[in-house]
């Protein structure tokens, strides 16, 4: 089964520390699977938002494969190649396109509460650090806007100068907050359409 899985910048699991040998080189788990503890972890591009790292690789896995809720499980694994098209400034896009969606969240939250001149000073702004800027000035201006943008989940715009995961969680939460469950689902969705389209990814694996 072809699947992904990002490492750190020299091959090593975030979580687990182990560093994979090169590509073609199968690895075996020790004992029985353990989701989270014991096994081969990766995941289909339906769960790539939720474990975003340095280097994105293509990965084969061997024997039964067990589904988890985001993420997939086996007893074997060899890398396959490293995904070129997720670079730092590729991360950066994702990152700023997430927290634009963010953005557009918070504005329809303003709306819905009657700041319709918030929400057009936020909608119109060019740039994201200007809207970063013009959230926190509108919040300092006023308690009922500080709520509504902290329910729309305002803290993206932060994730501008964090990691693509950070900003890809807020604007999902972003969505959960101001919609509901459904639109949570959706978000992560768009940022899995997001991650195949632009590097090219199996859209099966």
């Amino acid at each position: 089964m072809i699947a992904y899985k990002f490492l750190r910048a020299d091959r090593t699991g975030p979580f687990s520390g182990f560093r994979w040998p090169g590509p073609g080189v199968w690895v075996q788990a020790s004992r029985d699977l353990a989701a989270c503890r014991r096994g081969i972890h990766a995941c289909r591009t339906r769960d790539l938002p939720w474990w975003l790292g340095e280097e994105l690789w293509e990965i084969e896995l061997g024997g039964e494969v067990e589904i988890g809720q985001h993420k997939i499980v086996a007893p074997a694994g060899r890398l396959v190649s490293r995904i070129d098209g997720w670079t730092t400034p590729r991360a950066h896009e994702f990152a700023e396109a997430c927290a634009r969606r963010a953005r557009d969240r918070a504005v329809e939250a303003l709306i819905r509460v009657g700041q319709r001149q918030a929400a057009k000073q936020l909608a119109t702004r060019e740039t994201l650090e200007d809207s970063l800027s013009t959230a926190r000035q509108l919040a300092a201006d006023s308690s009922d806007i500080r709520v509504s943008l902290t329910i729309a989940g305002d803290g993206a715009f932060y994730a501008l100068s964090g990691a693509a995961a950070t900003s890809a969680y807020i604007a999902a939460h972003a969505a959960l907050r101001l919609e509901g469950p459904a639109d949570y689902a959706a978000e992560r969705s768009w940022q899995s359409r997001w991650l195949v389209d632009r590097l090219g990814l199996r859209h099966g694996a």
